[in-house]
C-alpha cells in the first residue's frame, strides 16, 4: 500500500520533469528562420521570377507560393515552398517535397524522424505535431496535381510546417 501511494505522488513530478525536459522546437527549416523579413528569404532563395502572394485581412498574413523554377536557388528535394508573412516577417514555412523525396521520406518517416528529437507527437490521421509555447511543426500528406494523369487527379506528397504559434492564435 505504502508503494502504491508513493508511487502516485511521484508519477506527476516525473511527468512535469519530462515535460519540462522536452527541447525546445527549432524555429527554422529550408535554411530559414521564423522572423527574417522578405528580403533576407529572397537573399536565401533569390527569385527568378515575381512569386505570387495571397493576403488573408482578416489574420494579416500574407503567403507566397515559391515552387522550384521560381527560384534560383531552392531546398534540395523540396517542390514547393509556403512562406507566410506578418507584419513583414517570416511567420510561417511550409516545405512540399517533391514525389522522390516523399517516396523516401513518407509522412510517417519523417514524423519518426522529428519523434527521436522531440518526442511523440500529437497526432490525428496522417497528421503529426509537436507544440511549444512559441512554435508549432507539423508533418503532414498534401494533395498535389498529378502531371499526367486527368485533371482532377492528384498526389501525395510529404509536407512539413513550422510556424510561430502566436502569429495564429486570436
Amino acid at each position: 500500500m505504502r508503494a502504491l501511494l508513493l508511487a502516485a505522488l511521484l508519477l506527476p513530478v516525473a511527468r512535469a520533469a519530462r515535460a519540462d525536459d522536452a527541447p525546445k522546437l527549432q524555429r527554422y527549416l529550408a535554411d530559414l528562420r521564423l522572423g527574417d523579413d522578405l528580403e533576407t528569404v529572397r537573399r536565401v532563395y533569390p527569385p527568378a521570377q515575381e512569386w505570387p502572394s495571397s493576403s488573408a485581412p482578416a489574420g494579416g498574413i500574407t503567403r507566397y507560393r515559391v515552387e522550384r523554377a521560381w527560384a534560383k536557388a531552392f531546398p534540395r528535394g523540396a517542390q514547393t515552398l509556403f512562406l507566410g508573412f506578418l507584419r513583414g516577417r517570416l511567420a510561417e514555412v511550409e516545405i512540399v517535397y517533391d514525389e522522390r523525396l516523399s517516396a523516401r521520406q513518407p509522412v510517417e518517416k519523417l514524423a519518426g524522424e522529428y519523434a527521436l528529437i522531440y518526442g511523440e507527437p500529437r497526432r490525428a490521421a496522417e497528421r503529426f505535431w509537436w507544440a511549444d509555447e512559441r512554435t508549432v511543426l507539423r508533418v503532414f500528406p498534401t494533395e498535389v496535381p498529378a502531371r499526367k494523369a486527368g485533371p482532377r487527379a492528384v498526389e501525395i506528397r510529404t509536407s512539413v510546417q513550422v510556424f510561430d504559434r502566436r502569429s495564429f492564435e486570436h
